[in-house]
Formats: structure tokens, C-alpha cells, sequence
């Protein structure tokens, strides 16, 4: 027996097309796939999710193997191919405003009332208020921003016999950006006739080891490796001014440079919110908005929060969630589950972060595997990531796209090393 159509239907909006939303999109159709009431709307500025993972990947192909449109089918995974065969529907727009009051999403085209909310709008790069780093510093974020990368440190090796290029930040998006950098200046002064050693890769960290609270062992292998490859890393360096051509460290040390790409830290947008005389929400030091331990808002209850706009504290280290891809996946999860036990009346469940594990990799077929109890390195740590890779298309994917798009990458990729 057939479904009966209600004559009005409710709806679910989800702010946001990252590894959260659509996450939470895909679970919530799964969960309510024979429900007709209601209706499953993503919103998003554009029209694919961005495979941020492989974005450090994407800015240092070579123009001349790999075109810009060839390079967008490794990090942009349109949506019409993850909800294809989903009753999800996806609006292209901008949200302006969120009425939470009222339960609608302003955009610059339409409103949306909603009587379910999903915010996973995502982070937007931490400056700390260092003077002229958003007006000098590139960021690597979206497409657009590997592309321009790519393109500025082909035209550094085309027209200078000699560079520097600085990168803030020996963390994650660091050190995996560094030695993939190294890799296209390599490819680019072998084209120009260049002498590689005239050009340099500063890594600037203000911390005293790469990925600052992870074990000594894993900055050890990472370092090793990026020394091997020429890249200098100037610790306890703090980037306290930028300009044009400059950044100044501590206060007192100018360094020239010819690119400067921040990789220091994000934080969550602020988000657009309507709200009374008042009643502003809790935020943290990186603006993200506190949320009860369902992953929803106190004050307003049917509206939940995924990914990098998340403030919560893990229970059992003390300490804010990561922003990372796992935990805004995971989420996607719980809000999802949240969201239809409380349409079906059930009580919710409290969020519990993933196991901590993460893979690092530092140029080539190498990457660094790591957990609290076991570390592996060099190119089965390459495996595993090209395992978790196509394990996150095939999550979100039918099985021939997540292929296509594993491929491709690994094809255009490859040429990288």
C-alpha cells in the first residue's frame, strides 16, 4: 500500500553541502526514505561538496599535465551525483539570514520555512588578528584557492630565477601542503631550466614541534622527511605582521617572500542568526556556537549544529571537539538520528566523538598512519589513505561514481610525485 502524499509537507533544511551536511542529508533520506511528509532540502552556495582532503593535492598539479577543469573533477563531487537517487533536493543560494524565531532561512533568491534545521555552514580561515594576513596571505579552503595557488607559484618560477615561499602553520594543512609545494617547484624549474636550489620553503610555526600535541614521534618521521626535501622550519616563530613581499616574526624579524600561504587554523563562520534583544547564543574562542550534548540548541530545539560551527566538549579529554572531517562526519550522523528520534518521539541520544586516528601525508606515496597505540609510516600509511579515500566516495556515492571519482583523483594525483 502506498504512502498517502500529505497536503502539506514539513521540512528539513540543512545549511551546508560539507562532509557534515551531506552526511546528515543522506541519513535523514535513508531514515525517512517512505515518510512523504516530509521534505529534505539541502542549501548550499554551490552546486558540489568540496573534497577538502585533497585540495593541498589540487594546488600543485602541473598546468601543463592537468588543466584547471580536469582538476576540479578531484575535489568538487557534485551533488547531483551524491543525491541522485534520493528524494533530497538541493537549492543553490546564499543564506542571508536565519529567523530562528520564526523558523526561516532568508537567502538571496527565497525564503525557506523549516520545522527541522541542520547549520553546517562550515569555517572560514583564523587570521588572530595579525595584521594584513587576509589581505597578503593565500588560504587553501576552496577550489578556487588551489587553483590561484598553483597558478602564482607557476608564474614565481617562470618569471624569477630565485623565491621564497612561506607557509604559516606546521599542523595538519602544513605539513602536508609543504612537501607537495617542494614537489611542483621540482617539476617547475626542470621545465624553466631553474635552479631548484634557488628556491626555498619556509614553514613558520609558533609551536615547537609539527603537529603541536600529537606524539614527538610523528613530528620526528614528518620532520625527517620534509628535511630531506629542503624545506626549513623556523619554530617558536610567531608571524606577527605581513606585507606585500614581507612577513615579520616575534615582532622583530623581517623575512622576505615571495607567496605566502596560511595554513595557521580555522574557525567557524558566524552565522547569520536573527535573534531577539538578548538572546545571543554562547560562542567559543573560535565562534563556534555551544550546543547541548544532543548536538542541538537549548533554546531552540529542533535546530542542530554539524561540523566546524560545533562547540561541544569531548567527555572524556576536557577539551572542544577537533574541527576535522571525521567528527563532522560523525555529526552529520547523530543529527541525522536525533532529528527522526525526535519526529518519532524518542528520546535523544548524547554525542560521543570518534576514536582519534588520523593519516598524514607527507608527499609522494608516503603518509603517516597514526592512532594512540599504533603508528605506521611511509607507503602502507599511503594505502591506508588511498583505502579511506575511495571508503568516503563509496559512503556517499552509487559504486561505479565512487570508482570514477577515486580513479580520476588517484590518475591526476600521481603525476604530482
Amino acid at each position: 500500500m502506498k504512502s498517502k502524499i500529505p497536503e502539506e509537507k514539513k521540512h528539513i533544511i540543512i545549511l551546508g553541502g560539507g562532509f557534515a551536511g551531506v552526511r546528515a542529508a543522506l541519513d535523514l533520506n535513508n531514515y525517512l526514505h517512505d515518510d512523504l511528509e516530509y521534505e529534505i532540502i539541502l542549501v548550499d552556495r554551490k552546486d558540489y561538496q568540496t573534497f577538502n582532503s585533497a585540495l593541498y593535492e589540487a594546488a600543485t598539479t602541473e598546468h601543463r599535465l592537468v588543466e584547471a577543469k580536469k582538476v576540479k573533477h578531484t575535489v568538487a563531487i557534485s551533488f547531483d551525483d551524491i543525491f541522485k537517487r534520493t528524494r533530497v533536493k538541493v537549492f543553490k543560494g546564499y543564506v542571508d539570514r536565519i529567523d530562528l524565531i520564526n523558523g526561516k532561512v532568508i537567502t538571496d533568491s527565497r525564503i525557506l520555512a523549516f520545522d527541522y534545521l541542520v547549520i553546517a555552514m562550515g569555517s572560514v580561515p583564523d587570521y588572530y588578528d595579525i595584521p594584513n594576513l587576509d589581505k597578503y596571505g593565500f588560504t587553501l579552503k576552496s577550489l578556487e584557492d588551489a587553483i590561484m595557488i598553483r597558478n602564482r607559484i607557476e608564474d614565481l618560477v617562470a618569471k624569477k630565477d630565485s623565491g621564497c615561499i612561506i607557509i604559516g602553520g606546521a599542523g595538519f594543512a602544513g605539513t602536508e601542503f609543504a612537501g607537495e609545494v617542494h614537489n611542483l617547484l621540482k617539476h617547475e624549474c626542470a621545465h624553466h631550466q631553474k635552479d631548484l636550489n634557488n628556491y626555498k620553503v619556509v614553514m613558520v610555526e609558533g609551536g615547537t614541534s609539527y603537529l603541536s600535541g600529537l606524539s614527538e614521534k610523528i613530528s620526528a618521521i614528518i620532520g625527517s622527511r620534509l628535511t630531506t626535501m629542503g624545506i626549513e622550519t623556523r619554530f617558536s616563530s610567531l608571524i606577527t605582521d605581513t606585507g606585500k613581499d614581507h612577513v615579520i616574526l616575534n615582532m622583530k624579524e623581517r623575512v622576505d617572500c615571495d607567496l605566502l600561504i596560511w595554513t595557521g587554523g580555522v574557525r567557524s563562520i558566524r552565522l547569520p542568526l536573527d535573534l531577539p534583544a538578548g538572546g545571543e547564543l554562547e560562542r567559543d574562542k573560535k565562534d563556534r556556537t555551544i550546543v547541548a550534548t544532543a548536538l542541538n540548541l537549548s533554546q531552540y530545539p529542533r535546530v542542530f549544529l554539524a561540523g566546524d560551527n560545533t562547540g561541544i566538549v569531548d567527555p572524556v579529554t576536557k577539551k572542544p571537539v577537533p574541527q576535522t572531517a571525521q567528527e563532522a562526519i560523525n555529526q552529520g550522523k547523530y543529527v541525522a538520528k536525533n532529528i527522526y528520534r525526535m519526529i518519532k518521539d524518542k528520546p535523544l541520544l548524547s554525542y560521543h566523538p570518534v576514536a582519534l586516528r588520523f593519516i598524514i601525508p607527507v608527499t609522494g606515496k608516503f603518509a603517516i598512519f597514526y592512532t594512540p597505540s599504533v603508528i605506521m609510516s611511509g607507503f602502507s600509511g599511503w594505502l591506508i589513505r588511498k583505502a579511506a579515500d575511495l571508503r568516503y566516495f563509496l559512503s556517499i556515492l552509487p559504486f561505479t561514481k565512487a570508482i570514477s571519482y577515486w580513479t580520476t583523483e588517484n590518475r591526476i594525483f600521481m603525476k604530482n610525485d
